[in-house]
C-alpha cells in the first residue's frame, strides 16, 4: 500500500507511526500526512531510551489540544520553535485504482515527489 522513509535516530519509528496512522486510519493523502505537525518523545536524535524523563516535543504548528492532552497525561511538553522539526519524511502510496501518489517533506531543504 505504501512506502515510507524518514531520517534515522530514535525519532524514526515515531514518525513512521504517525504517517501510517494518518494514511491508513485517517485516510489522509500522502501530501497531507507528510506535511502535518508531528510530535516526538525526546525531541529527536539518539539515546532517547537513556533519558529517565524525556520531554515530548511538538512542532510549533501543532494544535493546542495536543499540548494540553499530553500535559493531562503527565508528559513534559516542549513546543519546538518555528523552523525546528522532528525529522523529514516522504511517502509513496498506491491507490485502489493502481495510481501512485507521493509526497516529499517541506521541512527538508530539498526534495520532490516526481513521477512519469
Amino acid at each position: 500500500h505504501a512506502v515510507l522513509g524518514t531520517m534515522g535516530g530514535d525519532t524514526q519509528p515515531q514518525v513512521v507511526l504517525q504517517l501510517l496512522a494518518r494514511l491508513l486510519h485517517a485516510g489522509q493523502t500522502p501530501g497531507h500526512a507528510v506535511r502535518s505537525p508531528r510530535w516526538a518523545l525526546g525531541g529527536g536524535g539518539f539515546d532517547l531510551w537513556a533519558d529517565d524523563d524525556p520531554a515530548t516535543m511538538i512542532e510549533w504548528d501543532a494544535p493546542a489540544s495536543w499540548e494540553q492532552g499530553l500535559l493531562d497525561r503527565g508528559h513534559r511538553v516542549v513546543r519546538a520553535p518555528r523552523g525546528a522539526n522532528v525529522g523529514h519524511a516522504h511517502a509513496i502510496v498506491r491507490g485502489l485504482d493502481g495510481m501512485l501518489a507521493g509526497a516529499a517533506d517541506p521541512r527538508a531543504l530539498s526534495g520532490a515527489a516526481v513521477g512519469w
